[in-house]
């Protein structure tokens, strides 16, 4: 089976660092593209499918809501908002839901091992879940 195509973008190189750690722990998932400029993913979407993009809503230059209305003009891709401000009430998230992202989530907020491990386990969930929204992952019953 091939591996889902991930693409990061985040203007923290901390948290950039941190999100390809965790993916590159996941067997079935690879990241093609780690940006800290909206501007520079939109522009490697001519070149780079990813089949799951993580996105921040705070950044400089472009955030995270504003790429998604330029997303809307490209092909549909999945989208996990990663973020502090991913609280489920947080209309912020609900913008982005608006306009496209299929899931949102919270980096964890200390350096708990215990903390660190529960949201590896859950973004892979949700990057499992969003990835079967591609047609390259849909399941078929035969």
């Amino acid at each position: 089976m091939p591996k889902i195509k991930i693409m990061i973008i985040n203007d923290s190189r901390a948290m950039r660092l941190f999100l390809e750690d965790m993916i590159k722990s996941y067997a079935d998932c690879e990241i093609i593209g780690s940006y800290f400029d909206g501007n520079i993913a939109l522009d490697s979407l001519k070149f780079k499918k990813p089949d799951v993009i993580i996105l921040d809503l705070e950044m400089p230059r472009m955030d995270g809501l504003t790429f998604l209305e330029r997303l809307l003009d490209n092909e549909k891709f999945s989208t996990i908002i990663v973020s502090i401000y991913a609280k489920d009430s947080s209309e912020l998230v609900n913008d982005a839901m608006v306009l496209g992202a299929v899931d949102s989530l919270i980096p964890p907020s200390s350096n708990a091992k215990e903390e660190f491990e529960k949201f590896r386990n859950i973004l892979h969930h949700k990057i499992t879940k969003a990835s079967l929204a591609s047609n390259k992952f849909s399941l078929r019953c035969s």
